[in-house]
């Protein structure tokens, strides 16, 4: 191989950009829905990257720019067409076209060809790559798929625990299938959705689903079929329909234990639309032995041939979505429980406007809730329309703290941290959503559903004895630590982050899942390690979208997760939502949302060589040696990894317990590692608060860190080898400490592309001048007699390639302070 590689000579930067960007909007089966993990790299990026730093230059500009077009094709515009206002507006946009780096177009004779060309390059084998910082496992899952042996290293047993759930059970199980269990078989639902997944459909579907006992035949007659035997090979399946049926098992058993604690009513309405009803109140349905609800007792009394006649009025269940909620606390002035509301606005759409409204309750000491449909729209120009909406939607919620609906007021926002800290915030349930025939609909909380979120203690204490470890107490850092801001409200355990009602439901999916490894006798323990693990990630997803932490997005009618962004600030009004329901933050989606995963990842990895993830420092030493080093370090100050993480580990710790002695050591400790002084090893952030608040011995203690993590890599690198390094951060302090710690550790940076990796429309950057790019730092060996130090050739020869960099940076359209601390 040639000394000099693609990456130093040559990138696609706007095609990797654009297709990690699309990447964003990309759901069912990307790697990044499995389980929550920060700051993830997009798969294009970490494509092209690995392919551009394990192929040697070919040369000449014309060469290197046919390379660069198989793989990440040709850009094209596009004119998008759409009607505002009554016109119709025309937008350009830039695609890529051909290609391997979009999502959709991974797999095909252009991706063999690059194995069979990164393999030649290194003598005829798999080159074996290394990431240090595995975090998601994005960078370690495209070494797979490109053929490389992969070795992906975290010290977060969260993150330890997805690259096995990523990398190792679906690649160990790939291709290979076994019999569905009997209950599976047993369900109609899930054999068709399975075998129509096989490509069964039309009258083959039907004979197959009555030869298991299921549908009504060829339309009468004395047809008889043979049975379906259970060893037949139409019902084996892979790994991913495996976690299907047993997630149906899981939800099945919880839906019995949970359905009076999720009530769904029925709403007395017409057939069809504009028929006149008597006005009646939401009825409350009952539920048969599997906790399903039951309708037909509410329309007793009715012939068939009435139920049937469009002008005749019926209930028609409505289940629910989400509950509404907001904080409370007592007023110093009226002793009223004042709402603390930011908002009242329920849906603001250009066709749906739904307002929450309050009246004071004199009697009750409170206030009283409506929900008012069609609210009016008030302005004439955009701007005063939203200036009215802001004051015809504002809640208790300032700078300054909350005013009473009731006396006015105000509650000074120190007060209400002190209220909080000595456990006296309240939370009073506001509105309910509904999955309606039309969409989502509002109305207001009944009666018997307030009482259905009132869980005694005593039944959660009964319920987490049975489950190891017990109710989550385990400590939230302090109020000082890096992104936290909900302990300087009195929230300081784990537990505290949900609502009674949220922990019996958590524990009850919790204990269920565990129920099903002590009944999968017949699977080997391989199948059976990889099902339950594949499984778990689904009580991570009901956690994110079920804690008081999650909101409602007025303008989307969802919930937004825990982690809308990468901290955990305090939150006034909370959506709670119903884990029971086929919808966002039930967990029917969420195990679908973890089978799809599945699916993609073992078409990427089905061929590649065997991989390892391993739960270890990157300071740790290593005996291996790495042809490439691609890996993308925590970001300075940007994001407290462990701190965050350890929302998951308190209830992967508790579903996983006994499944292998490999994630019982990693889940040993009741939270993440943080820094430990004495062992001089652990998480590396610059966190001041684990340094008593000293920001320089903090900062000092990140880069001594991350040279001796970099140092390592040096050890094991081949000298002929790369060492890529992705970073992100608007910080002077940053880039300072990062490229110092690889000057320490005897790298020289050898190039450098800032690929465009987020979406402009996500929370962060909708308010700040957030990083639109991360900056892959390409790095070789510095030789041993180099020493550090300035020269004025040195100056002049950065100012000429600055300037072209700059140059080749805006035409590809990157911007910002990713602009210019890549060329730097």
């Amino acid at each position: 191989m040639t000394d000099r590689r693609l990456i130093e000579a040559a990138f696609p930067l706007k095609q990797a950009s654009l297709d990690s960007v699309h990447e964003k909007n990309v759901r069912h089966g990307h790697v990044s829905t499995l389980h929550v993990w920060p700051a993830r790299r997009p798969l294009a990026a970490a494509r092209a990257a690995l392919i551009a730093a394990l192929l040697p230059d070919p040369g000449t500009p014309e060469a290197r720019r046919r390379a660069l077009e198989r793989m990440a094709g040709r850009v094209v515009e596009t004119v998008e067409r759409k009607r505002v206002g009554g016109r119709v507006v025309e937008k350009v946009k830039e695609e890529t076209v051909g290609g391997i780096l979009h999502w959709g177009r991974e797999n095909g004779p252009e991706l063999d060809r690059f194995r069979r060309e990164i393999r030649e390059a290194h003598g005829g084998r798999a080159p074996r790559v290394l990431d240090p910082f595995a975090g998601g496992g994005a960078i370690p899952l495209e070494a797979m798929r490109l053929g490389c042996e992969a070795t992906a290293v975290d010290i977060n047993p969260v993150a330890w625990f997805l690259l096995k759930c990523t990398l190792d059970y679906p690649r160990r199980l790939a291709g290979r299938a076994r019999p569905l269990p009997a209950f599976a078989r047993e369900d109609a639902a899930f054999m068709e959705a399975f075998l129509k997944a096989k490509g069964f459909k039309g009258a083959g579907l039907r004979t197959m689903l009555e030869r298991l006992g299921h549908g009504l035949g060829h339309g009468g007659g004395d047809v008889q079929l043979d049975a379906l035997p259970g060893d037949d090979p139409t019902l084996d399946a892979g790994l991913a329909w495996h976690v299907r049926a047993w997630g149906r098992r899981v939800l099945a058993r919880a839906r019995k234990a949970l359905a009076a604690r999720y009530p769904t009513y029925a709403e007395y309405a017409p057939l069809e639309p504009g028929g006149s009803f008597e006005a009646r109140p939401p009825r409350l349905l009952e539920t048969d032995a599997n906790g399903d609800p039951v309708l037909a007792p509410l329309n007793a009394g009715f012939d068939e041939a009435r139920l049937k006649d469009p002008r005749n009025p019926r209930w028609t269940p409505k289940p629910t979505v989400a509950t509404l909620w907001a904080r409370t606390v007592a007023c110093k002035n009226c002793r009223a429980a004042v709402p603390l509301l930011k908002t009242r606005w329920l849906c603001r759409k250009d066709n749906k406007r739904v307002l929450l409204t309050m009246e004071p309750d004199r009697e009750g000491g409170g206030v009283v809730f409506g929900v008012q449909a069609d609210a009016p729209r008030n302005g004439g120009n955009a701007a005063q329309r939203r200036e009215n909406d802001r004051r015809l939607g504002a809640g208790t919620m300032s700078r300054a703290g909350a005013t009473c609906p009731c006396c006015g007021a105000v509650i000074a926002m120190e007060d209400i941290r002190l209220e909080g800290r000595v456990g006296r915030l309240g939370a009073a349930l506001t509105a309910v959503v509904v999955d309606g025939p039309k969409g989502k609909e509002y109305r207001s909380p009944e009666k018997a559903e307030r009482q259905a979120a009132e869980v005694p203690r005593e039944a959660l204490e009964t319920l987490y004895a049975d489950i190891p470890f017990g109710l989550p107490e385990e400590p939230l850092p302090d109020g000082g630590a890096l992104g936290f801001r909900v302990t300087l409200y009195g929230f300081d355990r784990w537990s505290t982050l949900f609502t009674d009602r949220q922990l019996l439901a958590l524990g009850t999916f919790a204990r269920e899942l565990r129920r099903c490894a002590g009944e999968m006798d017949d699977y080997p323990d391989e199948w059976r390690e990889a099902v339950m693990a594949c499984l778990a990630p689904s009580i991570s997803r009901l956690a994110d979208r079920g804690s008081t932490l999650a909101t409602w997005t007025n303008d989307r009618d969802t919930i937004r997760s825990t982690f809308a962004r990468f901290a955990l600030p305090i939150v006034w009004d909370f959506a709670e939502s119903c884990p029971l329901a086929d919808t966002t933050g039930g967990f029917v989606q969420a195990v679908e949302w973890i089978a799809r995963v599945l699916e993609h990842v073992q078409d990427a990895t089905a061929d590649a060589p065997k991989a390892r993830a391993l739960n270890r420092s990157a300071i740790e030493a290593r005996p291996e040696q790495f042809d490439a080093i691609v890996t993308d370090p925590p970001y300075y100050d940007a994001i407290p990894y462990s701190d965050l993480m350890d929302f998951f580990h308190v209830w992967l710790r508790r579903a996983l317990y006994g499944l292998s002695d490999e994630i019982d050591s990693a889940f040993a400790a009741p939270l993440g590692p943080k820094w430990d002084r004495g062992a001089g090893d652990g998480e590396l952030i610059d966190d001041a608060s684990r340094f008593g608040g000293d920001k320089a011995a903090s900062k000092r203690n990140y880069e001594d860190g991350m040279a001796r993590a970099f140092g390592a890599c040096h050890r094991v690198l081949k000298p002929e080898g790369r060492l890529v390094v992705v970073f992100a951060n608007k910080s002077p302090d940053a880039w300072e400490t990062l490229a110092a710690a690889l000057i320490r550790a005897g790298f020289v940076v050898d190039g450098s592309w800032p690929i465009q990796t987020e979406m402009q429309n996500r929370q962060r950057s909708l308010a700040s001048a957030a990083l639109a790019s991360s900056v892959w730092l390409v790095c070789r060996k510095r030789p041993a007699p180099a020493r550090p130090g300035w020269d004025a050739a040195v100056l002049a020869e950065m100012r000429e390639n600055i300037a072209r960099q700059l140059r080749d940076f805006w035409d590809a359209g990157i911007r910002g302070p990713d602009f210019v601390w890549a060329a730097t």
